[in-house]
């Protein structure tokens, strides 16, 4: 009975710990831990504080563990230096797909009446490829989107009508063309897809305003390294396409750009020389997904377009319709070590994947940019003396930001903090919550 006693004691402290404000001294010593993928994630102590707006005196109220993932950010642009050409090789036998030698053949504009032309050379092949499609387009050939799907290939975003200006004019219509056409895509086919490619390529086009808030609404977005040229004029002849081709850098992971639609008929020509080129190289033939790190150009420092920087309105815009998608069931957060934690606010959510929340001390750890805009607050941090201050419904709360950090943004993303200590400063609470390994769910109330 006594054992009984003891374990049920146990369990009780445990449950009601889950959401606790962990108030207690975490380990100050820094560690280092591995993670599924290789990466070291340092552990390291910072202290922060909180304070009403109007200079009343501050109180030091807990101690938070932040994780700083070392991982650099990887960024290929389309002009790999590391390999060498190799224009002119001919009668290539075909080798042995080699492991680690991936070519990701992909289609952007379609589809049109020359998608069934590729898929057939495909099929033919035994080659998957991506399709990145053309919203409007779309409409106009549903049954051929569906057959790019029914074949095995992926299919990507590529915006709803390809135009510049409206595109790169303001991330509003940017979004709202992402949006109408992730919709085509799933009238047409069924799926939800979160690839994406820019029309003309992130190159100058894109600042990092769209990045981050493509980035939030779980869209990745893929440029490319081997450029086929077929776009570069109308009636790029198939010869000229080869040259391209075979003239580029042999990395080895290759993203190929080729086109599908109306006015590249030379490109299907192309095709079936380009496959048994890289077949007579040893890669293997690959189809993008969610797990594959996207190939990126460098952001210029200087865009093509003038236009207002992204709001955070606009952001959370694209997030809502995000959410609502993942909520429904129709589409799903990539590289999940178990469910998304889902914070409640009336008909608003916030979704976080499982890499983005930490259960530490018994205190869920959310990251501080993410939920103080959601709320519709703002936070930045102070260069010099690496205080970082939250603003919402009048109030601020302040975090020692990691001091290593060299940009204000850096600093603000590295701040994680627990969830009901947190709401509680800004004067919401939490009325209920369910966390088990099936749902993590929270909601809040102010």
């Amino acid at each position: 009975m006594r054992r009984f006693v003891q374990a049920s004691i146990c369990l009780v402290v445990i449950w009601f710990g889950i959401l606790e404000i962990g108030s207690g001294m975490l380990d100050k010593s820094e560690a280092a831990r591995e993670n599924k993928e290789g990466y070291t994630t340092n552990l390291v102590s910072y202290q922060y504080e909180t304070r009403p707006l109007l200079g009343e005196p501050s109180q030091a109220i807990d101690e938070v563990t932040l994780a700083k993932e070392t991982k650099e950010k990887t960024v290929t642009t389309a002009r790999d230096e590391s390999s060498e050409s190799v224009a002119g090789h001919a009668n290539l036998v075909f080798n042995k797909p080699q492991e680690g030698k991936i070519i990701y053949l992909t289609f952007d504009d379609g589809p049109s009446k020359h998608t069934p032309e590729v898929l057939d050379i495909l099929r033919q092949e035994d080659v998957r490829a991506t399709f990145f499609l053309l919203g409007e387009h779309v409409l106009q050939n549903p049954s051929i989107a569906k057959r790019i799907v029914e074949e095995g290939h992926a299919v990507g975003n590529h915006s709803f009508n390809h135009k510049y200006d409206q595109l790169y004019g303001s991330f509003d219509k940017f979004a709202d063309q992402i949006m109408q056409t992730d919709d085509a895509i799933y009238e047409a086919t069924g799926i939800r897809t979160t690839l994406l490619r820019a029309p003309g390529g992130t190159h100058t086009n894109f600042d990092q305003g769209y990045f981050d808030a493509l980035s939030e609404a779980g869209y990745r977005v893929h440029d490319w390294n081997v450029d086929s040229g077929d776009s570069k004029r109308r009636g790029v002849p198939a010869g000229e396409i080869i040259v391209n081709v075979k003239s580029s850098k042999l990395p080895n992971t290759l993203n190929v750009l080729l086109h599908d639609s109306v006015g590249h008929e030379q490109s299907v020509k192309a095709l079936p020389e380009i496959i048994s080129y890289y077949k007579g190289l040893g890669y293997r033939f690959e189809i993008l997904n969610e797990n594959v790190k996207p190939m990126q150009f460098q952001t210029a420092k200087r865009l093509k377009w003038e236009r207002d920087p992204v709001t955070n309105r606009q952001q959370k815009k694209l997030q809502n319709f995000a959410n609502k998608l993942i909520v429904s069931g129709e589409r799903t957060l990539s590289k999940l070590e178990g469910p998304a934690l889902i914070v409640n606010r009336g008909d608003e959510q916030l979704i976080l994947g499982a890499e983005e929340y930490k259960l530490i001390d018994g205190s869920i750890h959310v990251p501080l940019l993410k939920l103080t805009e959601w709320l519709g607050g703002e936070a930045e941090v102070d260069e010099k003396s690496g205080i970082v201050e939250a603003n919402l419904q009048g109030k601020s709360v302040f975090w020692l930001a990691d001091a290593r950090s060299t940009s204000s943004h850096k600093s603000v993303q590295l701040i994680d903090v627990p969830i009901r200590a947190t709401l509680g400063e800004f004067g919401i609470s939490i009325a209920d919550y369910v966390y088990n390994n099936d749902q993590r769910e929270v909601w809040i109330k102010e």
